[in-house]
């Protein structure tokens, strides 16, 4: 019972995040296909319950800056906002992404992408077609 309630309550928070997520990824033209990809943790073409569980309790872990085992709204804010700094380009707030910053952005993603970090992209690294597109 107690197993069926964490399950009902990670979905439940999983829909409300990928709601959230969805209205997010409409606003930067990010399209389902992409958001698919990225849920399929084995890129098996499939999502699990595991795999959906596995990202909405991590997301949820990360969110809870509290460490109550809930996410509130304030926190989910607060989440949502450092999530979209990370991605902002324009380090020093000034409204420009001068070269330097843009470079800087270049080479974070591409590190996140190098996930051997040997400097290369791999085939399996690589982003699959339409990942660059509109982000």
């Amino acid at each position: 019972m107690k197993r069926n309630t964490i399950i009902a309550v990670l979905l439940t928070t999983g829909v409300a995040i990928a709601g959230v997520t969805a209205v997010s990824a409409q606003g930067s033209g990010q399209r389902s296909g992409e958001r698919f990809e990225r849920l399929d943790a084995n890129n098996d073409g499939e999502l699990t319950l595991e795999e959906m569980t596995a990202r909405q309790a991590a997301m949820i872990e990360e969110a809870d800056a509290d460490g109550n085992g809930a996410v509130s709204k304030a926190e989910m804010r607060a989440f949502r906002e450092a999530k979209r700094a990370e991605r902002n380009p324009d380090k020093n707030d000034d409204g420009v992404i001068d070269r330097t910053e843009f470079i800087n952005a270049a080479q974070d993603r591409f590190d996140r992408l190098d996930a051997d970090g040997d400097g290369l992209l791999s085939e399996d690294e690589r982003p699959r077609k339409g990942r660059w597109s509109r982000r």
